[in-house]
């Protein structure tokens, strides 16, 4: 009765952070060139028990998150007619400079403004940070700025970075290191929508709230026969 309190335990956590993933994807339908998450399982280690006639039966202990993957499919582009709007097509990132801890990240939200410092005007992203040039330098705006300065960026294994929150990825070990990516396709008076597919989401909602309530029904009918069995000793 135990391990089935633990099995049905595992379940519970990892649909809860499923549930949670999804949430989030959902919340961010709206925000341009956000990429999705998507929640991988991975199977506990199994037992083999006798059952009868030299047969053996594989008997598992739950389940838990392997990893949470990231899902950096096209999102589509919407026309907005501002000249500092730009939107990636295909692969790549645009880098950020952190204002106050000088943090570099990297995104795909190419909402970009002027901002204006004493006698210097630089380009910045919706938050008031800093975006980069090719050579990882703020990117200063004079007459007759090219977008072609701006920077982008792309990585070894992109499914390695790590999302770091405000729609921005960090470098990891597993990515590796931000390489330029040499005459990339940027469109300027664009943004890139949401990859989020609601329809999607809602689907994998209702799988993963029928994975939970599994879990919760699972522990309440052994809860029920741990308190039958108490009553016959």
């Amino acid at each position: 009765m135990i391990r089935a309190f633990y099995t049905a335990r595992s379940s519970l956590v990892s649909q809860q952070t499923n549930l949670n993933t999804i949430a989030n994807n959902v919340a961010n339908v709206n925000t341009t060139g956000f990429k999705p998450q998507q929640v991988n399982f991975s199977s506990l280690i199994y037992d083999n028990i006798n059952g009868g006639a030299a047969n053996s039966i594989s008997v598992g202990h739950g389940v838990k998150v392997g990893k949470l993957g990231l899902d950096f499919e096209q999102g589509v582009q919407n026309q907005t007619n501002m000249p500092m709007d730009c939107a990636i097509i295909g692969p790549g990132f645009f880098a950020i400079e952190d204002r106050e801890s000088g943090e570099i990240t990297f995104t795909r939200d190419g909402n970009f403004k002027k901002s204006i410092e004493r006698s210097r005007v630089y380009l910045v992203d919706s938050k008031g940070d800093y975006v980069l040039n090719d050579r990882m330098r703020r990117i200063e705006i004079e007459e007759g700025f090219d977008h072609k300065e701006i920077g982008v960026f792309d990585f070894d294994n992109r499914y390695g970075l790590q999302l770091v929150g405000g729609n921005r990825f960090a470098a990891t070990d597993e990515s590796g290191n931000a390489e330029r990516v040499r005459d990339p396709n940027v469109k300027v008076g664009f943004l890139e929508n949401s990859a989020v597919q609601l329809s999607k989401e809602i689907v994998k909602m209702i799988e993963a709230s029928k994975g939970f309530s599994l879990g919760s029904r699972v522990i309440h009918t052994t809860d029920e026969m741990e308190k039958i069995i108490n009553q016959l000793r």
